[in-house]
C-alpha cells in the first residue's frame, strides 16, 4: 500500500484533484456544496439496485462461473464520456461470476469476494467518494473510512481506503480522470495488501 507524498509519476492535474490539497485533508473537509457529479450519483443508486439482483443469482447459479487465469484482463466499462473503460489484472485462481452489469465484476476464491465497480461522469471525486462508502451499505456490504489511509497506483489512480463495519474486509474508492472506482475485498481472512495487489493493476484504457 502506498501512502504519503505522491511519487514522482504522479499525474499533476487529475481531473478529480486540487493538487494543493492533500487527500488526507481533503477527507477531513466538509462536503463541497458543489454536485457537478449528480449524475454519477444516480447513476450509483440505479448500480446498487442493478448489482444486488444479478449479483444473488450468480450465487445460486454457480455452474455460470468462469475460471481466472494469470493471463485474465478483467475489462469494466462506465457508460458516459471518454475514457470510459478501465482494466484489471492479478485474479489467477478466482472465479468470475455474472452481474449482468458491464460496469462491475463479481469474483470469487476460497470463500473470499472480490467486487469491483465503475462509475463515469465524476468531477468532484471528494463527493463521488464520500457517496460510493453510503452506496456500499446498500450493496450489502457498511464501510467507514480507515484511519485516513489512502492507496495510489502507477496508472493514475488514488483514493481512500475503508473497511467494512459489519463484515470482515477492505475495500478503496479510487478516482482517475472522470472515473471513479470502487473496490471491494470481502473475507474473514483478506488482508489490505490483497486489495491493494488488485489495485495496483488498474488502468483507465484510452482510445
Amino acid at each position: 500500500m502506498n501512502s504519503g507524498v505522491p511519487h514522482e509519476d504522479w499525474d499533476p492535474e487529475p481531473a478529480w484533484r486540487d493538487p494543493a490539497l492533500r487527500m488526507t485533508d481533503v477527507l477531513q473537509s466538509p462536503p463541497p456544496q458543489r454536485r457537478d457529479w449528480r449524475v454519477a450519483g444516480v447513476v450509483l443508486v440505479v448500480l446498487a439496485a442493478l448489482i444486488s439482483v444479478p449479483a444473488v443469482l450468480a450465487w445460486v447459479t454457480p455452474e455460470r462461473e468462469t475460471p481466472m487465469t494469470a493471463d485474465s484482463v478483467v475489462e469494466l466499462t462506465g457508460a458516459g464520456s471518454t475514457p470510459d473503460t478501465i482494466t484489471f489484472t492479478g485474479v489467477d485462481g478466482w472465479n468470475r461470476r455474472p452481474t449482468g452489469d458491464a460496469s462491475s465484476a463479481l469474483l470469487t476464491k476460497d470463500g473470499a469476494v472480490l467486487a469491483v465497480n465503475v462509475v463515469n461522469g465524476v468531477t468532484d471525486f471528494q463527493a463521488a467518494a464520500a457517496w460510493r462508502l453510503k452506496v456500499l451499505g446498500a450493496e450489502g456490504f457498511p464501510a467507514e473510512w480507515d484511519r485516513g489511509w489512502e492507496i495510489w497506483n502507477d496508472h493514475g489512480f488514488a483514493g481512500p481506503v475503508c473497511r467494512g463495519t459489519e463484515a470482515a474486509g477492505h475495500c478503496v474508492v479510487l478516482g482517475n480522470k472522470n472515473l471513479a472506482v470502487t473496490v471491494i475485498l470481502r473475507g474473514d481472512d483478506v488482508t489490505l495488501a490483497q486489495l491493494d495487489q488488485i489495485a495496483e493493476t488498474l488502468r483507465v484504457e484510452l482510445p
